[in-house]
């Protein structure tokens, strides 16, 4: 159940696309089919957004029909292996997600832990201070397991995306 926790919130799926080309030519291509991102930008269509460079691919999937904070992100790097470029990265939660999402479990749990403490050793008037902190913490654990799922289908996009640039 932990490994199932854990997975959810820092789990990532490996994400590697041989290209066809030399890594400037994967470079150009990748970034003729991805857009910079701007504030106040709102695409009409699905746009993959991102920043692309030898040293740092990241990337995700805009849709205009709906705002998820918690969509995957690519993140990832060309290399040379074995004479042939491919992107090496991983699909992931975005690092700030995580990491608000890390502070709001731990909050809840530190609560949880401390206001349980109170109830047995002081005072049992407050029994339901634990049952908050309970509640908060499956309502951050459910809202990141909505989130997912309401981008289930990024990854696979993203993957075409990306294969049809670097493919011939």
């Amino acid at each position: 159940m932990l490994r199932r926790f854990l997975d959810l919130l820092y789990g990532s799926v490996p994400g590697d696309f041989p290209s066809a080309y030399g890594i400037d030519e994967s470079i150009q291509r990748l970034s003729a089919v991805t857009d910079r991102g701007r504030v106040f930008d709102f695409p009409r269509h699905e746009v993959a957004v991102g920043h692309v460079s030898r040293d740092r691919v990241s990337l995700y999937r805009v849709n205009p029909r709906s705002q998820n904070s918690l969509k995957p992100h690519y993140t990832g790097e060309f290399r040379e292996v074995d004479a042939r470029v491919v992107l090496v990265g991983r699909f992931g939660m975005h690092r700030w997600a995580r990491a608000f999402m890390t502070v709001w479990l731990g909050f809840c749990a530190v609560w949880t832990t401390v206001a349980a403490g109170i109830v047995v050793v002081h005072d049992a008037s407050v029994w339901w201070l634990p049952l908050a902190g309970l509640l908060m913490l499956t309502f951050g654990v459910t809202f990141v397991a909505f989130g997912k799922r309401l981008s289930r289908d990024d990854v696979p996009w993203l993957s075409r995306v990306i294969q049809s640039a670097l493919s011939k």
